[in-house]
């Protein structure tokens, strides 16, 4: 079996880095905001985004750490 130097490079990196780790409040906080947003949205504003009811609040009430 033949394994890539593409392969043995994804196999080295750290899943996490410095900068991701940097990133990851503002992504929560950015995400906690748009399901807030989410949350208030009425029948007419859900169907022109093409979403239902249940879809809302499933990604609504989702925590902000879970994409």
């Amino acid at each position: 079996m033949t394994i890539s130097l593409v392969e043995r490079q994804a196999e080295r990196r750290p899943l996490w880095t410095a900068g991701t780790l940097l990133q990851l409040p503002s992504l929560w906080l950015q995400r906690s905001s748009q399901r807030k947003v989410l949350a208030t949205l009425d029948a007419p504003q859900m169907r022109d985004c093409g979403l239902n009811s249940l879809d809302v609040y499933r990604e609504a009430t989702k925590p902000f750490w879970r994409a």
